[in-house]
């Protein structure tokens, strides 16, 4: 009878091993009380990493980074290695340095495709009017000349002349227009100005390309264009370029309201409100810091004279 009792014990104790494993009694294994807590720090960790690289590189060797950020070697090490599995992070086999990788540019271009200028820059030009009592406008260039996107108008501004949304208008006479032009490859603009012609509007409207040109250069050293009743008597205005990555000029911010209003200290107050929300819009559309708005295949400016 103990022999029968001992074969029973037996069995019963290998019941659990020899069911398939689907059919076995569940054993619950307890989680990590800090399990959540370790896994956010670790991804702050390799967030930390990826902008770091990106703001300091363009490559940066595990030593060198573990140094800067504060961080273990071998945190560094595998959280690269986590991130290169990604696309996220790249490996130069020459070197054996790291770089971003080539994901976060499609990303990238996915997360700018997302955001469309008009609705992107509405709110600016909202918060632009309000602040400057000035109608403001954005423009952005076609084939072939200057396109209004967007504007908001002031109720303190008596503005005779007013683009539609979506109409198109002369760029050698109006701040908007300069300003995108400035930044323009000369073949582009004396296409848009071969299309166009320049008309005169006042006795102060640009007669000839050369004293446009001129104009353009000037626009391109200190940043802003300007349009002193060259469209309107009584009218004038200033624009600002707008950027998205690798300085590549998609649009310009502009002011106008009555002459009176542009002149000393106000003047001064709406250039340097306009440049800073330029700024920031550009930002809004994925320019970074250290791109410089400089012009591109122009002869007319040189940025480091």
């Amino acid at each position: 009878m103990s022999g029968a009792n001992e074969f029973a014990r037996n069995r019963n104790a290998r019941k659990g091993t020899d069911l398939p494993a689907a059919l076995r009694p569940s054993r619950r294994l307890s989680r990590p009380r800090n399990a959540d807590a370790g896994s956010s720090k670790s991804l702050q960790k390799a967030l930390r990493l990826l902008l770091y690289l990106g703001e300091s590189g363009p490559e940066m060797s595990i030593t060198r980074l573990a140094s800067d950020l504060g961080l273990n070697k071998t945190t560094v090490f595998r959280l690269l290695n986590a991130m290169q599995k990604f696309g996220l992070i790249e490996k130069n086999a020459t070197n054996e340095k790291y770089r971003l990788g080539l994901r976060l540019h499609e990303l990238g271009c996915r997360a700018l495709e997302s955001r469309p200028l008009r609705q992107e820059a509405h709110g600016f030009l909202v918060e632009l009017a309000r602040l400057t009592k000035e109608s403001v406008s954005i423009a952005v260039p076609e084939a072939g000349g200057i396109v209004c996107l967007d504007r908001v108008d002031s109720l303190d501004s008596i503005i005779t002349v007013r683009t539609p949304i979506g109409g198109r208008f002369h760029a050698h006479c109006t701040a908007a227009g300069k300003a995108i032009l400035a930044w323009l490859p000369d073949e582009e603009i004396r296409a848009i100005i071969d299309r166009n012609g320049m008309p005169s509007f006042t006795y102060l409207t640009h007669a000839r390309l050369a004293d446009l040109m001129n104009d353009l250069a000037m626009t391109r050293h200190r940043g802003y264009a300007c349009d002193s009743e060259e469209l309107e008597k009584g009218l004038s205005g200033v624009a600002a370029p707008v950027f998205m990555r690798d300085s590549y000029l998609v649009a310009a911010l502009g002011i106008a309201g009555p002459s009176g209003r542009f002149q000393g200290e106000e003047f001064e107050k709406k250039i340097a409100l306009l440049k800073d929300f330029a700024t920031r819009l550009s930002k809004t559309l994925g320019r970074r810091d250290s791109e410089l708005p400089v012009a591109r295949n122009s002869s007319f400016y040189d940025p480091f004279s």
